[in-house]
């Protein structure tokens, strides 16, 4: 039997008295027995007990507690990918919030990836596209940015082999020479020095760094020229 927590007004009788207490029809567990599911307390609304699609035994009204249990769980992440593209570690972070204990993550994202709501190849091919072009960040930073959202690092190597050195020069010399204009007034060294941080904190390496910075900047003068 699956136990809720009740609200404060909910009581029925046991052996010890009356004791606050609010029950379900027996079911099943996605990955993970009863008894490692979270005690009563550790989230807002109680455990959720998160039923597999098995119906033997139980009565058609059960069935439909059930079905329903999993299609508000779907819609709350069909709505939020509809918001915004999403990791499985995100999506996982969506049913926690909403009381899905971990044991049952994988069953979750079992049925999502079946139905193509959520893939992370695909996610981190589009991240990557949008990080590098958009953004115009190098690869050190898109393996963090990938990193924060759960993107496993075999995913992130494989599509990173796709960007080579000179994808990274060409772009870095693209944001070189956006930010150049505001570096005009500055003496040259001033002006290598916040160029090159600048391309840093965008994740390029120093060798890309050193390249971008030298061809858009005019070697051989006390003051900012550029190409």
């Amino acid at each position: 039997m699956v136990r809720f927590t009740p609200s404060p007004d909910e009581t029925v009788d046991g052996p010890e008295g009356d004791v606050p207490e609010k029950t379900m029809a027996p079911v099943a567990f996605l990955f993970g027995s009863p008894d490692e599911q979270p005690q009563a307390g550790r989230h807002p609304s109680g455990p959720v007990a998160v039923p597999v699609l098995d119906t033997a035994g139980l009565t058609p009204e059960q069935v439909d507690e059930q079905e329903l249990q999993l299609a508000d769980l779907e819609n709350l992440v069909v709505r939020a990918l509809a918001r915004k593209d999403l990791s499985e570690w995100q999506v996982t972070e969506i049913l926690a919030a909403n009381g899905v204990h971990s044991s049952a993550f994988e069953g979750f994202l079992t049925i999502y990836r079946s139905k193509g709501y959520v893939d992370d190849y695909a996610f981190a091919e589009r991240e990557i596209e949008r990080l590098h072009r958009r953004k115009g960040f190098g690869r050190s930073q898109i393996q963090r940015e990938l990193g924060a959202k759960r993107i496993s690092q075999e995913i992130v190597s494989d599509l990173l082999t796709s960007l080579d050195d000179d994808d990274e020069l060409a772009r870095a010399l693209e944001l070189a020479e956006k930010k150049a204009p505001s570096l005009l007034r500055l003496d040259r060294a001033t002006a290598e020095r916040r160029l090159s941080s600048f391309l840093q904190r965008k994740g390029y390496p120093s060798s890309v760094v050193r390249d971008a910075v030298s061809k858009t900047l005019v070697a051989g003068t006390s003051t900012v020229r550029f190409r």
